[in-house]
């Protein structure tokens, strides 16, 4: 038997080229092979949700130059409240005039086109006549108005959701019988899923499907594929709502936009025509709420800036690379490629470009560490060239890189300012300071945009700003974009504080309390107690001098200023929302549009509307606080005067009108048997009142509550554990009508 011996040369010269073989990454782009027209790419505003786009947002959003996303589709939302169609206009008016196309959307139909034995609702059959109305009333304001509309959907996700639903029979019955009357091209069903339930019943209805011009979907969980039957049927397929990392399964950083390109990608090769993302501004969308471009918007960009609406995706295929994808389109006179590059390594790849005459390419990227960043030019030699695409990026390859920035561009210096420390004299609680960055600069061009933010949510996007801050600390963030698209940002602190230091803190149940008040217990109350005005009382007009309808408090400053009063409140409903306020021999104001919910937190007063905060010029003396009842419900817990500019939070500070044992033991009478035994104790009493009690409340000496309980019924006896520091305090204990006072040694 003879065996075939190979040298070590020839084993070697047989890796070398097995090695060279898989590592040979190729995509070739056959240019003569066509597939769908791409209508564009972008993202939903939703003004009835959240707020308006601003200017900034919109320009960013839709604009083309470099450090602009580029949207070339708006989806807005048609409300079923036509006092509130005009909403959308002013962000459609932008994208519009910016060449993109505005699609409308219905989430809910009018009330009274349901039908009332629905659950969830549905639009009544018998109105479909009346809804076609709506929604072409919607249609008539915005072209009135200068938004003609691409198109109008029947309605968001009929499958899903706690909006108005449709079952896929009443779905194809509207479509045969009444679509037709749409003043626009007609979209649906924009199901959750894309599920074909909803859709094949329209396409397979000649009639039906005569009607429908746009098959539009999500892609929530499925849905994310071709439809050889809607493309059959002459019909476009839009992806029109999908989002990525808004809950806790999901973290926005770089990995997840990658993720977002691929289903991009994957769309494309599914034969989508459109891609629109859910909100255009969130923490999740494209822009942030401090208004800058998020990763998951330069993705979008790399697509919609060189891809536009027109383009025809063509045939792109990949040999032996793993975790890179790639879609290629052109048009008459443009090519573009977008290739994602899932490694965490950097690749070599090879291209060849078959049946078209293709010279040049301008490379474009963006990864972890760049943003949209033009790479150079690829020159390109019987077409074919190479070049490394970086790891874990999106890069674009476009024979048209205008909407780019040039190559070796130099980011800009953003500067905020120095940092301040900035004291208010003349304790108004607040200044105003201004916002400058025009010391920024660029060295190779020039800034065009500068945004402001604060706490995340952008303030300004002027290269200057005046704001008015109160006491406190300020983290003031400038970022700036270059005339190519590069960002830079800079951080301001500012610092406010107070050259004043009167604080006068007050607990509302301990001034002169009128006998149209009552004072009531409440565990989170910071005393343990609040007043509240007697129930049927409503809206009085004016203050009353009566003394039983007021409550009064003394109080003295011991320096000029300006003084500002908060309240400690809670106002359960906007009928039940306000106080007339005085000090001294000033007009009253009427406390008003006090923010309602069932917590309690701070207000401080105003006239009727937040807007106007009263500030009150006080000379060192004695003064007078006097609260006069307005709407029964208010609660007010605790006060502060100060001229200090602070805002207060929690319970407050120690408050001075009930710090002394005299206030405590009016309180109290001495009616019946009241006993407290062990006393002195080690903390664990014994407590008896024969007149029974549903409140239970442990001061010290200056007046501070230690313990607070409160009972479901009245009792006559309990059995309580106190842990307490050695010394005297005091027992209060209460009923709805009286109470009693007793001293406890605590050793």
């Amino acid at each position: 038997m003879k065996v075939k011996t190979l040298s070590i040369l020839t084993l070697l010269i047989f890796s070398i080229i097995g090695i060279s073989r898989i590592s040979a990454q190729t995509i070739t782009i056959d240019l003569s092979k066509e597939y769908q027209t791409i209508r564009g790419f972008g993202g939903m505003n939703h003004t009835t949700w959240i707020n308006d786009l601003n200017e900034d947002n919109r320009e960013k959003a839709f604009g083309n130059d470099p450090g602009e996303i580029g949207l070339s589709i708006l989806r807005i939302h048609l409300d079923p409240n036509p006092q509130r169609f005009n909403l959308e206009i002013p962000t459609a008016i932008y994208a519009i005039q910016k060449g993109a196309k505005a699609f409308a959307t219905p989430w809910n139909a009018p009330t009274a086109l349901l039908d009332p034995t629905s659950n969830p609702g549905r639009v009544d059959p018998n109105k479909y006549g009346e809804y076609v109305a709506h929604l072409n009333a919607f249609n008539a304001v915005m072209s009135n108005n200068g938004v003609p509309l691409y198109a109008v959907s029947v309605q968001n996700e009929p499958d899903w959701g706690e909006w108005t639903r449709w079952t896929s029979t009443e779905m194809l019955d509207f479509m045969r019988n009444y679509a037709q009357n749409i003043d626009n091209r007609v979209m649906a069903p924009e199901s959750f899923q894309f599920r074909r339930s909803f859709t094949d019943p329209i396409l397979n209805d000649s009639l039906a499907n005569a009607h429908l011009d746009i098959v539009g979907g999500h892609i929530y969980g499925g849905g994310l594929m071709d439809y050889p039957l809607a493309r059959a049927k002459g019909k476009e397929v839009w992806m029109t709502e999908h989002l990525l990392g808004s809950g806790d399964g999901h973290i926005n950083n770089w990995d997840l936009a990658v993720t977002v390109a691929k289903e991009i990608n994957d769309c494309m090769k599914a034969n989508f025509n459109a891609y629109v993302w859910w909100y255009i501004r969130r923490s999740y969308g494209l822009i942030t709420d401090d208004g800058n471009i998020t990763d998951k918007g330069y993705i979008m960009s790399q697509f919609t800036k060189f891809i536009r609406p027109g383009a025809v995706r063509v045939d792109a295929s990949l040999d032996l690379a793993i975790n890179v994808d790639v879609t290629a389109y052109k048009t008459d006179t443009s090519f573009a490629m977008v290739v994602i590059n899932r490694k965490k390594e950097s690749v070599e790849m090879n291209f060849n470009i078959e049946n078209g005459n293709v010279e040049r390419l301008n490379k474009f990227t963006t990864s972890e560490i760049k943003k949209m960043v033009n790479d150079g030019e690829m020159l390109i030699s019987g077409g074919t060239f190479s070049t490394t695409l970086d790891a874990n990026s999106v890069t674009t390859f476009t024979s048209d890189p205008e909407n780019g920035g040039k190559q070796d561009n130099n980011k800009p210096t953003a500067f905020a300012g120095d940092d301040l420390i900035v004291e208010d004299t003349v304790g108004t609680g607040s200044v105003v300071v201004k916002l400058d960055g025009l010391l920024s600069n660029d060295n190779d061009g020039e800034i065009t945009n500068y945004s402001w933010s604060l706490n995340g949510e952008q303030l300004a996007w002027e290269s200057t700003h005046d704001v008015t801050i109160s006491i406190g600390e300020y983290n003031f963030v400038l970022t700036v974009t270059d005339d190519d698209g590069a960002t830079a940002t800079d951080t301001l602190h500012i610092e406010l504080n107070s050259t004043r230091n009167t604080e006068i803190w007050l607990e509302a149940e301990c001034g002169t309390v009128g006998a149209s008040w009552q004072s009531l217990a409440n565990a989170n109350a910071s005393n343990g107690t609040y007043v509240e005005t007697n129930s049927g009382i409503q809206s009085l007009s004016g203050a009353s001098t009566n003394p039983d309808n007021l409550i009064t408090y003394s109080f003295t400053t011991s320096e000029t200023g300006n003084y500002k009063v908060w309240g400690r409140v809670i106002t359960p409903t906007a009928d039940d929302d306000s106080f007339w306020i005085k000090i001294d021999d000033l007009d009253w104001t009427m406390w008003n549009s006090i923010p309602s919910g069932s917590a309690w937190h701070w207000d401080d007063v105003h006239s009727y509307s937040n807007e106007n905060v009263v500030l009150y010029e006080l000379e060192p003396g004695s003064h007078t606080l006097s609260i006069c009842l307005r709407e029964d419900g208010a609660k007010l817990d605790k006060i502060l005067i100060s001229n200090t500019g602070i805002t207060p939070n929690g319970y407050g500070n120690d408050a001075g009108n009930c710090q002394s044992t005299s206030n405590i033991n009016l309180l109290g009478n001495s009616e019946g048997i009241f006993d407290v035994y062990p006393n002195p104790t080690t903390g664990q009493v014994t407590i008896f009142w024969d007149k029974k009690f549903k409140s239970l409340k442990v001061f010290n000496l200056q007046g501070q509550i230690q313990f607070y309980k409160e009972y479901t019924s009245e009792i006559e006896v309990t059995d309580e554990m106190f842990d307490l520091d050695p010394g005297i305090y005091f027992i209060i204990l209460q009923n709805d009508i009286s109470s009693v006072v007793k001293k406890l040694i605590i050793k």
